[in-house]
């Protein structure tokens, strides 16, 4: 199934109806034409408020994007950005290592000729789980051996992605639908993926230090992770709420969190009356959001 809404919003993800393979809407949706961001706010403007973001798979309960409610993804996202190619080769790579699969790619938000950034959309041959969506995702980045800075954001489960869009700098014509081809056959991948050199030694590397973050430590101070927590479900009072939010927020960039990440956690946190029994108005969780974020931009942060 795909779901779609705006990043920046409390309400359910939005079911497409009418749609009898996935992989299909990519063919068919008209692409959202949005001014180039000329700077970080007016980017993170559009990409919280206006642009509109897609999930393909099956989300249960209140079609609430969160990682409880995703219970499988239809399709693999990667987001190439800071392509360090050119665009011929990028291009070739893709064409060339993908022209067995159905696939879809099309250009992101701050595309232009000289920033290559490009989003691709693999079909599935089956749904997957979360560790199977990573699993995925870190070897398809191999195989393509695309030279990019990898987004993070990617790994999210829940994360949303950007439906095609057009700029003065973008053209749909610049959207590639290879279709009439196989889904990528997801048991065989996995089965070369794990029993990949790279995938164990990535795996070595992740359990290393083994210590969990929200554990305490040899001198039973907490650790980062559960002082954060622990500040977060206390809440506020009511004349400290302000203050709190700003700080909550900063702490949340300072760890490169996701921008929707950090505003589906205010929402959750701020609405929940056993945390905040006399909870801020949107209007002035959203001016705290936009003002630490460009905040964070206009100090050199970087933005997820």
């Amino acid at each position: 199934m795909i779901y779609t809404n705006i990043v920046k919003t409390l309400e359910p993800m939005h079911e497409v109806k009418n749609i009898d393979r996935d992989f299909d809407f990519f063919k068919t949706c008209k692409a959202q034409r949005l001014p180039y961001p000329k700077d970080k706010d007016e980017e993170l403007k559009i990409k919280t408020q206006q642009m509109l973001i897609v999930i393909a798979g099956t989300i249960l309960g209140d079609l609430k994007r969160n990682n409880t409610n995703l219970v499988s993804r239809s399709l693999l996202f990667i987001d190439f950005d800071d392509v360090q190619e050119t665009e011929s080769e990028f291009l070739g790579k893709i064409t060339d290592k993908l022209k067995a699969v159905n696939y879809c790619l099309y250009p992101t938000l701050k595309y232009k000729p000289d920033n290559i950034r490009y989003r691709l959309v693999l079909e599935l041959d089956r749904a997957v789980s979360r560790e199977e969506y990573e699993k995925l995702l870190f070897g398809l980045c191999l195989d393509l051996a695309v030279k990019f800075e990898f987004d993070e954001s990617n790994k999210t489960w829940s994360q949303g992605q950007g439906l095609p869009i057009v700029t003065e700098f973008s053209s749909d014509n610049l959207r590639i639908f290879h279709d009439g081809f196989k889904p990528v056959p997801v048991d065989k991948f996995l089965h070369r993926i794990t029993n990949s050199q790279q995938w164990v030694d990535a795996q070595k590397k992740q359990r290393l230090p083994k210590t969990s973050s929200y554990t305490t430590n040899s001198s039973g101070k907490q650790k980062y992770t559960g002082v954060f927590l622990e500040q977060l479900f206390e809440g506020a009072t009511v004349g400290n709420r302000n203050i709190w939010w700003r700080q909550m927020v900063d702490k949340m960039l300072s760890v490169d969190t996701p921008i929707e990440t950090i505003a589906k956690v205010m929402g959750a946190i701020n609405f929940n009356l056993e945390i905040f029994p006399e909870p801020l108005d949107q209007k002035e969780l959203d001016t705290i959001f936009h003002s630490r974020i460009k905040n964070h931009a206009e100090k050199g942060g970087n933005l997820y």
